[in-house]
């Protein structure tokens, strides 16, 4: 057997060691081991983890409930299936168009909800974005399916897959992010709608860094461009912009009474605390007119990156891609010693040779923040 600090020694070698380090959020903050830095690497897209009077607000109104909201304390099938769960289902529901279902996290969501859906026929196919998140990937592992990935955000290279394969499966699950976590940019939610049409498979889209950021209201790419209803699953993630906890899947009734019987991850896990599921619901309702914010982050992203060479995407992720590991490192640690935190992410996160900085940006942040963080950058990397 290979003693555990032999993997931990060879993970220092290849600059993939990882620690965790004491810290608290506060939007364009983050207070880590008692010292302020910036923060470019939270989600929470909105700034809502500043807004202090919104938390007050809301929990001047969760005193006032008689019951206990602080825990579960079962799964949602053994009893622990709080109104507020419902509520909020319900509520999503109405805004979406869709069936709802609340789930633990989007780990969770998308690691019992791809097996499940691929239980329901003998012969499924899963095709996959090749830069999909890795709990799609763990899904997709989980399922017993077959499995394919197809080139990042190429639909010619996904369509030559589904021309191939489609008489040979009784369903295909078409599996993609909306904004991909790593590079920041864009699915072609339209062109994967329209494929999916044409191939009779299913799609299932998860929109954790685009809900609450794209769309007139905040729900979504798949609502901003009018695709809620050519989406068979759609899941958002409520720890990022909406600054909760949880992830809710909209999809038809039937698939959501599917997934009630099959989502292991639903059946065999504790529920949330009701109160964030009550939080999730107060905020969002602020969320929907947050319009302004949703501009300041699009402005203050565009801008970011015409400060800087080698970024990706058209979000409010903005990647510095510097290559090799170590060169990463160097510019993450500049950073750090310059009051500002942007943690390297390295492979497995991104490919070999594609470390990067992952700037995410919030909407609180200011003109003088983001040329901040760009001059810094710039220094940094001038200096390796």
């Amino acid at each position: 057997m290979t003693p555990p600090e032999t993997v931990l020694r060879e993970l220092q070698k290849q600059g993939l060691y990882r620690s965790l380090k004491d810290s608290r959020v506060c939007g364009k903050t983050v207070e880590v081991g008692g010292v302020p830095y910036k923060n470019f690497a939270a989600n929470d897209y909105l700034g809502i983890s500043a807004d202090t009077g919104l938390q007050r607000e809301f929990l001047e109104m969760a005193l006032n409930e008689n019951s206990f909201i602080l825990s579960a304390v079962s799964s949602r099938l053994l009893g622990g299936n709080n109104p507020a769960f419902s509520d909020l289902e319900n509520y999503f529901a109405g805004l979406f168009g869709k069936s709802a279902l609340l789930l633990n996290s989007g780990y969770h969501a998308n690691t019992g909800a791809i097996p499940a859906i691929c239980a329901a026929a003998e012969k499924t196919l899963v095709l996959c974005d090749k830069l999909a998140h890795a709990s799609m990937i763990d899904g997709m592992l989980l399922c017993g399916a077959k499995w394919m990935r197809f080139k990042h955000n190429d639909l010619e290279h996904l369509e030559s897959l589904l021309e191939k394969n489609r008489k040979d499966f009784d369903n295909i699950l078409i599996v993609t992010e909306s904004v991909f976590s790593m590079d920041g940019d864009r699915a072609d939610i339209k062109g994967l709608v329209a494929l999916k049409k044409a191939y009779d498979a299913l799609l299932y889209v998860d929109e954790a860094h685009s809900f609450g950021v794209f769309g007139e209201t905040g729900l979504g790419i798949c609502s901003e461009l009018g695709a809620i209803n050519g989406v068979d699953f759609i899941m958002c993630t409520l720890g990022k912009a909406a600054a909760s906890e949880g992830a809710i899947i909209m999809c038809s009734r039937e698939w959501r009474e599917l997934l009630l019987n099959k989502c292991r991850s639903l059946i065999f896990s504790t529920a949330i605390a009701p109160l964030n599921a009550m939080w999730t619901k107060f905020v969002f309702e602020k969320i929907m007119g947050m319009g302004g914010r949703r501009r300041r982050l699009a402005e203050m992203s565009a801008a970011l990156r015409g400060m800087l060479e080698n970024t990706l995407g058209d979000t409010q992720i903005v990647p510095v891609v510097l290559g090799e590991n170590e060169r990463a490192l160097r510019v993450s640690e500049y950073l750090w010693q310059n009051g500002i935190w942007a943690p390297a992410v390295r492979h497995p996160s991104v490919p070999r040779g594609q470390a990067r900085l992952r700037l995410s940006l919030t909407s609180d942040m200011d003109d003088f923040d983001i040329a901040e963080c760009a001059e810094k950058i710039r220094k940094a990397v001038a200096s390796l």
